[in-house]
This record gives structure tokens, sequence and C-alpha cells, in this order.
């Protein structure tokens, strides 16, 4: 006698909408605690905004006359030592590329001040075994606020391996500046 029995709810089975129930409640509960737990955003961007909103008037309460905002706007100059640049032809300059890359020398520098006159960028290297290299670049302009030397490729086959320093002088009209480095080829 084969007796087929059917389960029913009272044979102890959890109906599906039970179990949906119980997911459900668990997701809001977890929902609940992450959101006390982590803070929201805005609080943090709101802050933020405060602050630069603050700094900013800060800043612009410090000018007197309106020839000086004009100023304020334009970073101060200084020369490669950090100082305050005492020849107003002198230039703000800086390396910003200086290595050894696939069998060339690399040699880049940015001129932090844009030159309306042509201009010309001069590599002199020096080793110690007495070794001399000299290179020529036109300045180019490099962005909205800058100017650059095109850079300097030098092939290093040919030329003796060690330690050289190396100074590059820039021109455009009345304004000269050097920045001086070390390589080691």
């Amino acid at each position: 006698m084969n007796k087929s029995r059917k389960k029913s709810k009272k044979d102890g089975g959890i109906s599906f909408g039970v179990i949906f129930f119980i997911l459900a409640f668990a997701a809001g509960i977890t929902f609940l605690i992450l959101s006390l737990i982590i803070p929201k955003k805005s609080n943090t961007d709101d802050t933020l905004s405060t602050a630069i909103n603050e700094n900013t008037t800060k800043t612009n309460n410090n000018i007197d006359n309106p020839d000086d905002a004009a100023k304020s706007k334009t970073p101060s100059q200084y020369d490669d030592t950090g100082m305050k640049k005492t020849d107003p032809n002198s230039m703000n300059m800086s390396i910003t590329k200086n290595e050894v890359v696939d069998g060339k020398y690399q040699v880049r520098v940015t001129i932090y001040e844009i030159l309306t006159e042509p201009g010309t960028c001069e590599l002199e290297m020096k080793s110690a075994n007495g070794d001399y290299i000299k290179r020529s670049a036109k300045v180019i302009n490099a962005g909205p606020d800058s100017t650059s030397c095109e850079g300097f490729d030098i092939k290093t086959e040919g030329i003796s391996s060690g330690a050289y320093s190396f100074t590059i002088t820039v021109t455009s009209g009345k304004h000269t500046g050097k920045v001086d480095g070390t390589i080691k080829i």
C-alpha cells in the first residue's frame, strides 16, 4: 500500500511568502544600519565648498586697489632658488624632464610665463673628462600661462659615459634665464 503524502502547511513547510518577508526585513535592517554608519556625501561637499568660499573671500578682501586684483591673479615670479626675482627681465623656469630614454638623453624646460618675442634655448653640457656638448632649440608656447623650450634629444651613442653638468640658457628679447642640472649618461 502506497500512500502518497502531500506536504501541507501543517507539516512544517515554510511558504514562499514567509521567506520573502524575512529577506525583505533583513534588507531593510541592513540599509538602515548602513545609512546610520556611513556619513552623507553632501555634508562633506558643503563643508568643503564653504571652506573654499571663505578662503577666497579672505584672499579677495586683502586687495585694496583694482590694479592689485589683476596682479594677484598672476603668480609671483621667483627664480629657481625660490627667491623673489630682482631683475624684471629674468625668467622663472625649471627642468621638467632630465633622463636617458631609449638611447637618447632628453631634457625639457618649462618657463612659467608667456614670452611674446621669439627666443632660443641653449644647452651646454660638460663632463669631468672634459667632453663638451652644445645644442640649441626654439622657445615655444606650452600652454595658457607658460612657455617651453622645444626640447633636447641627444643620442647617447658616441658620447662618453659619466656624469655631466649642464646649463640651459633661455633668451627672448630682453628676457633671459638660466637653469643648471646634472645627468649621468
